[in-house]
């Protein structure tokens, strides 16, 4: 991983992590040291409001608590830790697990051939040019992504929104939130619209400021101009409402909100990835957690190809999942920002709110790595309230309880794991033949807890489900066959994408 800041993240940004992204940390042991920052910095369950000022109390409430109705869906729970907090914690497990991190250097080219790709690495800190050789790249590499432009991807959707600003600072408001629990507080008054993020002391934050005023007047959608230290003081006392209030201003970042998505996802063997790949703007927090939900999704295609389990073919599969949901994405984004910032500017092509439970665990995926029933047409729902999903290849698996703080979304994260109905029994041996074969699929529990398994994930005792590493339904039989043995190796090399058509191909054809 090479990284051109010298270190870490040092602002709290992105600090808003989802349902899916809470299960992928618990999947990789950081779930409880997220907790425990979490607590010390911000509420538990933070709800999502707006006032006219802070001063002048609540004028509508959008999400009351951050994790009402969770417990259905999940054994996670949804909370607020930011980027400056998390980005350690990543590295330090990065580095237990063997990764290479250089800091403070670029990727300054990139060269590809049918083997691999070679990188051409500057220093920062020496100057030094080094070369690195790998079969694969994944470009991160933010939202003016050198890369994806040196590839020639273009970007498409919304467009700017506004230049906005976050100005971090520090100020007494401990009394103005008294009795409160928020997590975001969005602001709406004749001189300005944006929102705000306490941490749980009171006295320090951000305030992120899109427009100035009135949205519909010239001039109020770019924030930037004589930005200085004391307008930002005078524009953060106008928003707390107390125009006396002393503030201290610690930075202020300028930025351009923009709702656009890439083209493509994958050049050959470099793929992109996070705001490389999609920028979104803040409202919703999709962004950040939009982009490891991508290299999650990304990393255990790699590592099986990589590791010759699968086929190399696999990993087209990484676009056509990931590129419909950043779609869908930078759409809601977007439809939170007109409606909740600059509802003036709504219009009739303003996407429909999808709600937060679908778009954080509902999105369904369409590929070559997922099978449909075989019994049903596969159709092109991309998303739906999780509820309603009962296991259908493409969706998140569902969350079954085992155990207290155990569930069927801890046996997911390396292989494949097949899951069954309390007769299951004959699946269960023909998983175990194909792992004794080289094939990487473990089974679920059983007995107990069938019932409620097949209930879930909509099979009859007999039937079986198969779980992808990344904790998505690739295939299910919905009772039992004669057979079990080779319907197992079937889903399973077809998911592995073993017989298909090799590399060069399969990239020739998406070029075209």
């Amino acid at each position: 991983t090479v990284e051109r800041h010298p270190g870490t993240a040092i602002h709290p940004r992105a600090g808003h992590l989802h349902l899916r992204t809470l299960e992928l940390m618990r999947s990789v042991g950081l779930e409880r040291p997220l907790q425990r920052l979490s607590a010390e910095r911000y509420f538990p369950n933070g709800g999502i409001n707006e006032v006219r000022t802070l001063a002048e109390g609540e004028v509508a409430s959008y999400i009351p608590d951050l994790n009402q109705g969770v417990a259905e869906f999940s054994c996670s729970r949804r909370l607020f830790v930011a980027q400056d907090a998390l980005e350690p914690l990543l590295r330090d497990r990065a580095e237990d697990l063997g990764a290479t991190l250089r800091y403070n250097a670029e990727v300054v080219s990139l060269e590809q051939d049918n083997e691999g790709v070679t990188a051409t690495i500057r220093d920062h800190g020496t100057g030094a040019v080094d070369r690195v050789r790998s079969r694969y790249v994944v470009a991160a590499d933010g939202n003016r992504s050198p890369i994806r432009r040196q590839l020639g991807i273009k970007m498409g959707g919304h467009g700017r929104l506004s230049r906005s600003a976050t100005i971090y600072f520090r100020a007494d408001c401990r009394e103005l939130l008294k009795g409160t629990e928020l997590g975001v507080i969005y602001v709406n008054n004749p001189a300005l619209r944006g929102f705000f993020r306490f941490e749980r002391t009171g006295t320090s934050g951000f305030l992120v400021v899109n427009t100035l005023g009135d949205p519909t007047v010239p001039g109020a959608l770019d924030v930037t101009p004589e930005l200085t230290t004391e307008r930002a003081a005078r524009l953060l006392q106008s928003a707390i409402g107390l125009p006396d209030l002393p503030v201290q201003i610690d930075d202020v970042a300028e930025w351009v909100a923009t709702a656009d998505v890439a083209e493509r996802y994958q050049a050959g063997r470099i793929f992109l990835a996070g705001d490389a790949a999609h920028v979104v703007p803040p409202n919703g927090g999709f962004g950040g957690n939009t982009g490891i939900h991508d290299a999650h999704n990304l990393a255990w295609k790699l590592a099986m190809v990589v590791q010759g389990t699968a086929g190399e073919a696999l990993l087209t599969s990484y676009d056509a999942e990931r590129r419909p949901v950043g779609e869908l994405t930078i759409d809601q984004a977007y439809s939170r920002y007109r409606h909740r910032v600059t509802p003036e500017l709504m219009t009739e092509d303003v996407p429909k709110l999808v709600d937060d439970f679908s778009m954080e665990i509902g999105y369904r995926y369409h590929s070559a790595a997922i099978l449909p029933d075989a019994d049903a047409a596969d159709d092109d729902t991309l998303v739906g309230h999780p509820r309603q999903a009962v296991g259908q290849p493409g969706t998140r698996a569902p969350h079954v309880e085992l155990a207290p703080d155990q569930s069927t979304l801890d046996l997911f994260g390396t292989g494949f794991v097949l899951l069954t109905g309390g007769s299951g029994r004959p699946w269960r041996e023909a998983a175990q033949a194909a792992a004794r074969n080289g094939l990487p699929v473990a089974t679920g529990p059983v007995d107990a807890q069938g019932d409620d398994i097949a209930a879930a994930y909509g099979i009859g005792p007999a039937g079986a489900a198969l779980v992808r590493p990344d904790g998505f339904v690739g295939w299910r039989s919905r009772g039992g066959v004669p057979d079990p043995t080779t319907e197992v190796n079937r889903a399973l090399t077809g998911l592995l994408a073993r017989s298909d058509v090799p590399i060069e191909t399969a990239l020739d054809v998406q070029h075209s």
